[in-house]
């Protein structure tokens, strides 16, 4: 998260007793409207949506902690659950010293000073990397499915996790030395404040940083993200086209009472692809949604004023904006994902551990290999057994092999003519 950091604002230089303190005095009225917005903002919406976002998140890393979501993709979910909820965290005392003013000890103001930034943007950054991760680990699967997985599969993914998050405290540590802890004396009394180090943040060598981390950390992920996750989902059209295609010719030689026999149709690991395409797309365009206000901040408001009213509530509500990346998710795998519903359920009812291995849309004959991220299709004992010769069931396989074949002769006719 750089709001704030480019252009030394709220968030990340000035507490909320020198925002006030810079407004002059002849304007007491719109001192008075920010006073208000900012106490409204950071100390009852925020709040509200803290809550929410570390609530949400930790019912996220208890769902996909389920038996029944073994996938390398659920792994990467999970660290991405386990950031935001490092990001949620952070937030409080942002939303204790905006909204409610610093304490006046030096432990605090030596948190707020040197360690603030630098945790809050360490997870933030981890979060960008670890979607990174996940959206590779897509593209790679959806276009190379022959790909072999080896027993150290979770364990490389662990690993990238780990390092997402050794990454993003790595370039966030220069952070710790943007602000300085000033004591001042009033009678008796000592008083701690913070203070931009102007010394620091004026230089080239600074805002080299600061750009630096924004292409690692902003422009690269999304370009990687806008790509790869096209490529995905043209993918998962082309085949969607294909199934229908197949579909329109076996309904001719289908009897109405016989079921579907294609792959993709039986494949409940391809279902389970095409939600996870639909879930990655949608945490794509809500970190894009939720990001477009801060970077128009600057753009918007060059010339900017701290008595500015328009300015304070501009940069107050993109900062909630952009918050609410980190807590809309719960939201969006309830939406997206009926197998998390259907697990939630389950916890809420208390029955976490009872039939968790039941899967209800798993046709029979059919096992998954989790080894591929919980998609490909292998045949279990008893469908072996189905095409033995001692089966009597086989004469019928036979037949329904027959169809499929027709209509596949079929298919390859009508393309060759068109």
């Amino acid at each position: 998260m750089l709001t704030g950091v480019i252009d030394g604002t709220q968030l990340c230089c000035e507490n909320n007793s020198s925002i006030i303190g810079r407004v002059t005095v002849e304007d007491d009225v719109i001192r008075s409207h920010v006073t208000s917005l900012i106490w409204i903002s950071y100390g009852i919406i925020v709040p509200i949506i803290l809550a929410i976002g570390i609530f949400g998140n930790m019912i996220i890393l208890i769902v996909l902690s389920a038996p029944v979501f073994r996938g390398i993709a659920y792994l990467y979910l999970s660290g991405l659950a386990l950031a935001h909820i490092g990001v949620t965290l952070s937030w409080i005392t942002i939303t204790l010293r905006l909204g409610y003013g610093m304490n006046n000890n030096y432990l605090s103001a030596f948190y707020y000073a040197y360690l603030e930034l630098v945790i809050l943007n360490a997870f933030s950054a981890a979060s960008v990397f670890i979607m990174v991760c996940l959206i590779v680990d897509r593209y790679v699967f959806v276009f190379f499915p022959a790909r072999i997985r080896t027993g150290n599969t979770r364990k490389n993914v662990n690993t990238f996790i780990l390092s997402s998050f050794i990454a993003g405290f790595v370039i966030s540590s220069p952070l710790s030395i943007m602000r300085t802890v000033y004591a001042e004396q009033n009678g008796p009394d000592m008083f701690f404040i913070l203070r931009e180090n102007v010394s620091v943040t004026q230089s080239k060598i600074w805002k080299m940083y600061i750009w630096t981390m924004e292409i690692i950390v902003q422009i690269c992920p999304s370009i990687l993200f806008i790509v790869l996750n096209s490529f995905v989902i043209k993918r998962f059209l082309q085949l969607n086209a294909q199934n229908r295609q197949f579909h329109a010719a076996t309904d001719k030689f289908r009897a109405n009472n016989t079921h579907d026999t294609s792959l993709l149709s039986r494949n409940r690991g391809y279902k389970e692809e095409q939600h996870l395409a639909i879930l990655t797309t949608t945490m794509i365009l809500c970190f894009f949604i939720t990001t477009i206000p801060p970077g128009l901040m600057s753009i918007l408001h060059v010339n900017y004023h701290p008595p500015d009213l328009s300015y304070q509530t501009f940069r107050v509500c993109s900062a909630i904006i952009e918050l609410s990346n980190y807590v809309i998710y719960i939201f969006i795998y309830l939406i997206c994902s009926t197998e998390f519903r259907r697990e939630l359920l389950r916890i809420l009812q208390g029955r976490c551990n009872e039939n968790a291995m039941q899967d209800v849309d798993q046709p029979i004959g059919e096992i998954e290999d989790y080894s591929r991220h919980g998609t490909t299709v292998r045949l279990t004992p008893e469908h072996t057994k189905l095409n033995s010769p001692e089966s009597p069931t086989k004469e019928g396989k036979m037949e329904e092999e027959i169809q499929s074949s027709d209509a596949t002769a079929f298919m390859l006719e009508s393309r060759v003519i068109a």
